[in-house]
């Protein structure tokens, strides 16, 4: 699961965005860091492996890209974590289409992106395709199929909404296009989003933690429902059903058996993250959510994600005063010091 953000207004774009990334990238992240900012009718990306600091440091320019609008990606890779080979700077996100004009960023993972990739190829440069590994990164799909809607004269929103149940898996696609200069599109099937509004300003990030350095000039702060199609201008978000032929599971999180189940793992010994959040996967959250684990996996199986809803809870235990969290800095796919959330009994 990566971690993502996106900004329309007048602020310095790149600092803010990423400053917004860093501070969401120990959750799931921090594989890759890119930004696609749209000026003056043109689109221009800067991104490279690696956590914030360290792409920050391999492409100064990152820091220097202008816009008032933007979209900017920290990459989560379970193939890039352990293999270097999976998290090559063509591999980063955004992507771009083959004309430029569009760019577009994707937080989960399509599962049968390699039928549309069998039927696109010909006609569109794979910029993530890496040949010594026969790979390639399954989101840059998404954005040919959207240019091509596009080239066919529709705008983005509707192409979206004809993308949208072409895709299984679990996905949220955000989009900037050079004919829409002050509208961010993003279409949300079931990851994480966060939306706020200010005066002649929006953002959209995955947590609530990377509104951090504007939130107090915010007037609303939400989370618009899942299979949604939003529309992001300065100020102003328009929401409304991606998918109609689609409905996201309805389940209620038992609060109190997740802390119980959080704090069991968790004293057993200190846990990063994702660990923790895998842990009751597998054993936990059918429990929770009060479903046997046929009904559990099947709704996983549509896509299902509760990051969110997981880290309200995660930061209610360290409010309580009954878990700390704390950076634990390691190695993933050779890149040194990558940041990590991780948990602890507080003694």
């Amino acid at each position: 699961m990566c971690q993502l953000v996106a900004y329309i207004g007048d602020r310095p774009i790149a600092p803010l965005m990423l400053k917004a990334l860093e501070l969401q990238e120990p959750y799931f992240a921090a594989h890759a860091t890119g930004l696609g900012t749209l000026n003056n009718g043109k689109i221009s990306i800067a991104k490279a492996s690696g956590h914030v600091a360290k792409v920050k440091r391999k492409i100064p320019e990152i820091k220097k890209l202008e816009g008032k609008a933007g979209i900017g990606h920290s990459r989560y890779s379970n193939l890039a974590r352990d293999d270097p080979r999976m998290n090559t700077d063509e591999m980063v996100h955004p992507f771009t289409s083959d004309d430029g004009k569009l760019a577009l960023m994707h937080n989960g993972e399509i599962h049968n992106y390699m039928d549309h990739y069998t039927r696109l190829k010909s006609k569109h440069t794979f910029k993530s395709y890496a040949k010594d590994v026969d790979f390639l990164v399954d989101s840059e799909v998404a954005v040919h199929m959207l240019s091509d809607y596009i080239k066919e004269g529709l705008g983005v929103g509707e192409a979206l909404q004809l993308i949208a149940p072409q895709l299984t898996g679990t996905f949220l696609l955000s989009a900037i296009n050079a004919e829409e200069p002050e509208t961010i599109w993003i279409a949300n099937w079931h990851q994480p989003c966060v939306l706020g509004i200010g005066d002649n300003e929006s953002i959209f990030v995955s947590n609530n933690v990377g509104l951090t350095p504007i939130k107090e000039e915010l007037k609303k702060i939400w989370e618009p429902p899942m299979n949604s199609l939003i529309k992001l201008t300065p100020g102003n978000a328009e929401v409304k059903t991606l998918d109609p032929k689609r409905s996201p599971p309805k389940v209620k999180l038992n609060q109190k058996l997740l802390k119980e189940e959080i704090l069991y793992v968790v004293s057993k010994g200190d846990v990063d993250f994702r660990n923790l959040y895998y842990c009751l996967l597998w054993n936990s959250w059918s429990r929770i959510y009060g479903l046997d684990k046929i009904e559990w996996e099947a709704i996983w199986k549509q896509g299902f994600m509760n990051i969110n809803p997981f880290i309200s809870v995660l930061n209610e235990l360290i409010s309580e005063g009954k878990i700390r969290q704390y950076i634990n800095r390691r190695i993933e796919g050779q890149t040194k010091n990558t940041p990590r959330f991780t948990y602890s009994l507080m003694k």
